[in-house]
């Protein structure tokens, strides 16, 4: 894909923008939970200086390449971060989703509403065909919302994006496609 200017959608109450400076204290804190290291692939432990990376470089350069769309996740304008969510360019077809919420946040619907949103806008107007979803063996939560939001379940295999130490981890992976609804579909492991 293509360099794309950042931009904001909606998805009922929530304001998905651009994570900024002002965000770097809730990403430290939130990143900073024991769920991170357990699921995800940020770095361990998290710091500041992870964050400002974040916001400063990894977001700003995704837009730039077009190969990384990554948004906060706010409640109404001006509001604080709760989250963030990502899709990654994977070639003309399909994109990776990628989503965290804080804890505060979580057991709401928000992330529902931010995934079926941003999954909406690629096969919408994204130009991609499917989005794709995974996350390690065991995180209930993630695959939770991946279900809700309507993805397909596609099984248990080898990680597409590599885990903490650089090695695929066994994964629960998904599938919404451009056709697809975002009602829950059966055949997931929960």
């Amino acid at each position: 894909m293509a360099a794309v200017i950042p931009f904001a959608l909606r998805a009922g109450e929530l304001l998905l923008d651009s994570p900024t400076r002002d965000d770097v204290e809730a990403i430290t804190g939130y990143c900073s939970e024991p769920l991170f290291e357990r699921f995800m692939t940020t770095p361990w432990p998290y710091t500041r200086a992870h964050a400002e990376r974040f916001v400063d470089r990894i977001v700003p350069d995704g837009w730039a390449s077009g190969r990384e769309l990554t948004w906060a996740i706010r409640e109404g304008d001006g509001g604080p971060l709760l989250g963030a969510i990502c899709l990654r360019d994977r070639g003309p077809e399909a994109a990776d989703l990628g989503f965290w919420l804080g804890a505060p946040h979580r057991g709401r619907g928000l992330m529902k509403a931010a995934v079926t949103a941003v999954s909406r806008w690629a096969l919408d107007l994204g130009g991609w065909q499917r989005v794709l979803w995974e996350t390690q063996l065991g995180n209930v939560a993630s695959a939770s919302v991946a279900r809700a939001a309507g993805f397909r379940f596609l099984g248990e295999d080898p990680s597409h994006v590599p885990g903490r130490h650089g090695e695929p981890v066994p994964s629960w992976h998904g599938e919404l496609g451009a056709a697809d609804s975002s009602s829950p579909k059966t055949g997931w492991p929960l």
